[in-house]
């Protein structure tokens, strides 16, 4: 028997998760809040392998049980999107009679392959991409009623899935005692191609087909989850980056409302969705690109997804990461219908202030995005304002509003150099204040609690020590292996070199502790970990870290500023 659980141990360290002992020593902490934990043990390795077969609406499915998880996969909770769907809502699945296999991964939507190597999914792309997949702990059934965790990948709106190796969903059912769904939807030109009345009422909402979609998987999970162990009434939407701005367009639209009951957003606080003129501007080049006359929908829906997506590839024409008006070129649209209106522009969605949040973002998340700008001279503050003032995912701000904060960044922040002010610049501008501003919207509106958080914690990459964009990712999922990370070695020795007292693992604990809290209670806090809700006049922040723990009003010294652009 010993020998089992060293051969699981082993397996879940090349697997780059957290293994059982170290999760043991964080269940305590979790407990302590209230939250209950599933401590895999023999059961799940007497049973590994098993199949598992439950009950849908559409019909029945099998699934596999692994390492303490029953695992389903490649759920279709849609019909294919290819052809006279193209464009359209999502259309319902066909119910199926005997038992369909859910044992590989979703499909992903047809997208550009970007050279994100932390992100690269081998799962097919194409337009029957309606899918999910479902976790829950191997002891789960329909009376268990365990809090639902449903995770939206990012992407900018244009390429991911909830398929990639980084995106471990079934670490945290494991681990937090949640049922955890993935969900695949439309990406790019097939999810948010707004053709507006030019195209018939039919296509009214196809700027948001990407987003009815994520609708239609949140309806079949108030349908479906509780046959493998979840709770209907308590479902927790959590996304990064791309993911975290599904999220938030998600807490202004009427479609949404009562489908969940809280959110996390991290690094994702996207307020304001695409004006239709912009959408009908891009949509134009489509058209032209394409040779077909606007309107003529038909003859969309007749192309293959091939020459869709080089449609796609041609409009989407610089795929460098510092080119963020080309990342965001498809998105959620303020269409009147499906987002009544720009759902953040200066107070919070009214139908969703009860839903408690986790908002937050990294110290340096624009390092990503503008590695290569990192190595160019930067000669003097003119050109360091033109470089900060370039760069813009989430905002922007113009060179003249960027001037004045570099002498007030480098009085208040006296030890950065050029290089590290771009970076803690061009993040606050592009990634804090739009978590700060939907943070301070939510106090403002009342209801449900607020909470903040940033992650300090720093690994040697792009020439320096950072907290990069989605450094916060393989910690929520427990998965050490995350290319980005540790110089681009991969591999335990750079890890040891880089984190000899293994920081790494407690932080990891700590943020999945508190996810997990968080989906069962609304609470984030845990044993040693109290976490305060954000007001107005602490600003309490949560600061992951190798010293994790609240800091009040962590950026005080520049938040005005900042805030004001």
């Amino acid at each position: 028997m010993a020998d089992q659980h060293t051969t699981r141990a082993e397996d879940d360290r090349q697997d780059g998760t957290l293994t059982r002992r170290e999760f043991l020593q964080v269940g305590g902490a979790i407990a302590a809040a209230g939250v209950a934990i599933a401590v895999p043990g023999l059961s799940g390795a007497a049973t590994n392998g098993a199949f598992r077969i439950v009950k849908t609406t559409n019909g029945q499915i099998r699934g596999r049980v692994s390492r303490g998880v029953a695992e389903f996969k490649g759920v279709q909770y849609g019909a294919s999107t290819a052809g006279a769907n193209r464009f359209l809502p999502p259309q319902p699945v066909v119910p199926w009679t005997g038992v369909r296999d859910a044992l590989v991964l979703g499909n992903r939507s047809p997208q550009v392959e970007l050279d994100y190597p932390a992100w690269l999914d081998s799962s097919p792309a194409t337009e029957n991409c309606l899918a999910l997949n479902v976790f829950a702990p191997e002891g789960a059934n329909s009376q268990s009623r365990l809090p639902v965790m449903v995770w939206l990948h990012g992407g900018a709106y244009i390429f991911g899935s909830a398929s990639s190796p980084l995106y471990k969903c079934e670490n945290l059912a494991r681990l937090g005692n949640v049922v955890t769904v993935g969900i695949n939807h439309r990406l790019n030109i097939f999810g948010y191609a707004f053709l507006s009345d030019d195209a018939g009422h039919e296509f009214a909402t196809s700027g948001n087909a990407g987003h009815l979609d994520i609708v239609a998987a949140l309806k079949w999970i108030q349908q479906n989850i509780a046959v493998f162990g979840g709770d209907p009434d308590n479902v927790t939407l959590f996304g990064e980056s791309g993911g975290g701005g599904k999220i938030t367009a998600l807490l202004g639209m009427p479609a949404a409302k009562g489908l969940f009951h809280k959110a996390i957003i991290q690094s994702g606080s996207l307020l304001r969705q695409k004006d239709p003129s912009a959408a009908t501007e891009v949509t134009d080049r489509m058209y032209s690109t394409l040779g077909i006359r606007r309107g003529d929908v038909r003859a969309l829906q007749r192309l293959s997804a091939n020459e869709l997506l080089n449609c796609f590839k041609q409009l989407f024409t610089n795929t460098e990461p510092g080119a963020s008006d080309d990342l965001l070129i498809y998105g959620p649209v303020a269409d009147g219908i499906v987002i009544p209106s720009h759902l953040w522009d200066g107070h919070a969605p009214e139908l969703s202030k009860d839903i408690p949040i986790i908002v937050g973002t990294n110290t340096h998340e624009a390092v990503l995005f503008i590695d290569k700008e990192l190595f160019k001279p930067i000669l003097d503050d003119r050109v360091l304002a033109k470089r900060i003032a370039s760069f813009g995912v989430v905002g922007k701000a113009d060179e003249q509003q960027v001037r004045p904060l570099i002498p007030l960044y480098r009085q208040k922040m006296p030890g950065l150099n050029d290089r590290e002010l771009l970076v803690r610049i061009a993040t606050d501008i592009g990634f804090w204040r739009g978590a700060v501003l939907q943070a301070e919207m939510r106090v403002r509106a009342g209801g449900a609690p607020v909470y903040m958080y940033e992650c300090t914690w720093e690994t040697p990459c792009y020439g320096g020590k950072w907290a990069p964009h989605a450094i916060d990712v393989p910690f929520v999922f427990g998965v050490q292996h995350y290319p980005t990370a540790w110089d681009g070695k991969d591999n335990d020795a750079a890890r040891s070199a880089a984190d000899p007292e293994n920081h790494w693992s407690v932080v990891s604990k700590q943020m999945i502790g508190a996810w997990a809290s968080f989906a069962q209670t609304g609470n984030p806090s845990t044993r040693g970990l109290e976490w305060s809700p954000y007001d107005l006049t602490k600003r309490a922040t949560m600061m992951f870290g190798e010293r994790s723990g609240i800091a009040d009003d962590p950026r005080s010294s520049v938040r005005d500023a900042v805030l004001a652009l």
